[in-house]
């Protein structure tokens, strides 16, 4: 059996926990034909993918241990940290373009995790923000979601739900814009039906005549 516990459980990645607690028991549903041997090996291996993911979705990011251990991995935090710490440059477009910039970035083993990393500090920096010029601006958000792929990451979206963008910018989330019908207008249906009306007049006179 495989040990991604979303595998495990056969279910995409996402932050709704009933939805997860319903694959969780279809999966243990689904084992009452095997032997009582298998059952019980199998129920070990699906109860700890389940216990797996409710734990990532508890707990903050954490990078994988080869990335904690290449130095790349770590300058790029430290600047990363500093960038955040500063309350004039993390406002600067050009700063989070020379972050990005940052060699480590260009290592493709870390890219996933420094595209993780710097999506839960950025969320945990707006959090954080007293007033709304301490915020990260939108444009900002939006060159960093292009640049590190957030909207693809399914990770992302299991983590912190589909709407994570509005949550890091602090917005509701938006509803589905309602588009009222055209109502016709009246005054161009008066103005018409009197043309007619004038129109046949004049034909009657002339009829007439």
């Amino acid at each position: 059996m495989s040990t991604d516990p979303w595998n495990v459980l056969a279910l995409a990645p996402t932050s709704d926990r009933q939805v997860i607690e319903a694959a969780y028991q279809q999966k243990l549903e689904d084992l009452k034909t095997e032997s009582e041997e298998t059952r019980a090996e199998q129920e070990q291996v699906i109860h700890a993918a389940y216990q797996a993911i409710l734990t990532g979705l508890a707990e903050p990011f954490s990078p994988a241990a080869d990335s904690l251990a290449d130095p790349l991995f770590n300058e790029f935090n430290d600047e990363l940290s500093d960038l955040l710490n500063n309350a004039h440059r993390h406002t600067q477009l050009s700063a989070w373009q020379l972050l990005v910039d940052h060699p480590a970035c260009e290592n493709v083993s870390l890219r996933n995790d420094l595209a993780a990393l710097v999506f839960d500090k950025v969320l945990t920096h707006q959090k954080t923000c007293q007033v709304d010029k301490e915020m990260i601006s939108s444009e900002v958000l939006i060159f960093l979601t292009e640049q590190l792929e957030w909207a693809s990451r399914d990770d992302l979206k299991a983590r912190y739900g589909e709407g994570f963008y509005y949550r890091m910018t602090q917005q509701e989330i938006p509803q589905q814009e309602i588009v009222p019908e055209p109502i016709a207008d009246t005054g161009n249906l008066a103005n018409i039906f009197i043309g007619l009306t004038i129109i046949c007049a004049i034909g009657l006179l002339m009829i007439s005549v």
